[in-house]
């Protein structure tokens, strides 16, 4: 039963939909197996991160957990504080405007916020999925089209276990779009 909620689809995928920092870095040599075996260590437990929290998000403050309760609230804002101070202390570079963007295990689409890539360009799309997180999602990509702003890019390389992941979180953000949708209409 179609229930008028938009599916949000990439290059005949689901896609995960926002509003984020988003840049693009051109590549002027190809990464070395080292620089892709730690680009794939980081964006795992980055995405290992984001679904874990799509897929329990914070509790209603009303919700009772318990005799715990109360302790376990308190850890979580003292990590979610460290969380930040350390983001704010290892950000290396500040990342761009937050603009719309699509992605999924195959590619991605966004609007690019200043100058666009040249079509067939190699390089890195890096995306920060979290404020609270201090390292943006770093894929390695190849411009595939430019329309203006609008850029598109294929991921060509990436790992089995990080396509799966990216395609988990779209998985979450799509079934939570949906809930909200309905818990909207009544």
């Amino acid at each position: 039963m179609y229930e008028g909620v938009d599916t949000v689809v990439l290059y005949n995928e689901l896609a995960y939909q926002d509003v984020l920092p988003v840049q693009w870095k051109t590549l002027t040599l190809p990464l070395d197996r080292f620089e892709l075996i730690g680009l794939e260590e980081a964006n795992l437990l980055l995405l290992q991160a984001c679904v874990a929290v799509e897929e329990h998000p914070a509790r209603d403050k009303n919700e009772d957990l318990g005799p715990m309760a109360g302790e376990i609230a308190r850890l979580d804002f003292k990590l979610n504080l460290v969380l930040h101070l350390l983001g704010k202390l290892v950000l290396k570079e500040k990342m761009p405007p937050a603009s719309t963007i699509q992605f999924n295990a195959l590619g991605a689409s966004w609007t690019q916020i200043g100058p666009p890539p040249q079509a067939g360009a190699q390089g890195l799309l890096r995306v920060q999925l979290r404020s609270s997180l201090p390292q943006p999602l770093e894929l390695p990509a190849e411009v595939a089209a430019v329309e203006g702003s609008l850029v598109k890019v294929k991921f060509p390389s990436l790992s089995e276990s990080v396509a799966e992941l990216i395609q988990r979180l779209a998985f979450l953000r799509h079934r939570r779009h949906i809930a909200d949708v309905r818990k909207s209409r009544g």
